[in-house]
């Protein structure tokens, strides 16, 4: 390769790096934006959680009999969370495999197990397993986004849930875990009993117990709803901030080699800068030897 070519390169990989910073900064403003709206769900999560030990407290809300399902019986629909685009590593692939394999393990069958996917990469990735994808949907592209996806999801599964005789509802995502990304389930449906044993041995935090003039059946139809809704959009975000964290680890690689490139680079090109101006120095010397050896003649 020739120094202008070299130039050039070095120039193409600049202009790469500044890329790759952009992208690295963009994710790790989007990390700060989306854990900000996790605590402000997890927040609200107690709001709605203290409205339901308030009823329970007054004795107007009674724990739910679980009603055991036949093996035979049991259908599933997974809610598998993942990216719109790349540069994330394995996430993706390693979502699908946790929940086909959580799914295997709590002894559902996958071939009559129903899938709503979010995310186009999710959405190739059973398409490739030839999975039964009932819905699918882009990933949220803002935190006031989420909520309108989650509902959004929370009306697909209600209707397949009386149409297909569903009995379980999971959520499959990607967590920040340490410096890495690890895939995680949460049980959607049926939540109540599940829920309501958390919440069983939890005190009113403060000394004035509330009280309320609806129907307590009514109450307690809102704050499920709104409990579904925190924990469909709990998981969304989540696996949002996951992702910039993936792609922020996958960029501050690449920026890293881009680093080692453009040093190996640029000493390659000052040392064929001075090769070439001691080449350059040396027609010279010969050239001046040459006229004084021909003006002596």
């Amino acid at each position: 390769m020739d120094i202008e070519g070299l130039q050039k390169r070095i120039k193409t990989t600049q202009d790469l790096r500044s890329i790759v910073s952009t992208m690295k900064s963009l994710s790790a403003v989007s990390i700060i934006q989306y854990d900000a709206a996790l605590k402000s769900l997890v927040e609200y999560g107690r709001t709605i959680n203290l409205g339901a030990v308030a009823l329970m407290k007054n004795g107007d809300l009674k724990l739910p009999k679980e009603t055991p399902v036949k093996p035979e019986a049991k259908r599933a629909l997974a809610v598998v969370i993942g990216s719109d685009t790349g540069l994330v590593g394995k996430m993706n692939r390693e979502v699908v495999r946790f929940a086909e394999k959580f799914l295997t393990e709590k002894g559902f069958k996958i071939e009559q197990t129903a899938f709503i996917a979010i995310g186009r990469q999710i959405i190739a990735q059973l398409m490739r397993d030839e999975r039964n994808l009932v819905e699918s949907y882009p990933v949220s592209n803002s935190v006031k986004a989420v909520s309108k996806t989650a509902a959004s999801v929370l009306i697909t599964a209600q209707e397949h849930i009386q149409t297909e005789r569903t009995t379980h509802v999971y959520i499959f995502y990607s967590q920040k875990q340490g410096t890495g990304v690890v895939p995680t389930s949460s049980l959607l449906m049926p939540l109540g009993t599940e829920w309501l044993e958390r919440l069983k041995n939890i005190g009113w935090p403060g000394h004035n117990f509330p009280t309320y003039t609806l129907p307590p059946e009514q109450i307690f139809s809102a704050l499920m709803r709104e409990r579904l809704l925190i924990e469909l959009s709990t998981a969304i975000t989540d696996a949002l901030s996951a992702e910039h964290h993936m792609r922020l680890t996958t960029m501050q690689a690449a920026e890293k080699n881009i680093d080692e490139n453009l040093e190996a680079m640029n000493l390659e090109y000052q040392q064929m800068r001075q090769e070439n101006i001691t080449t350059e120095l040396l027609d010279v010397v010969s050239g001046a030897e040459a006229l004084r050896m021909q003006k002596k003649k």
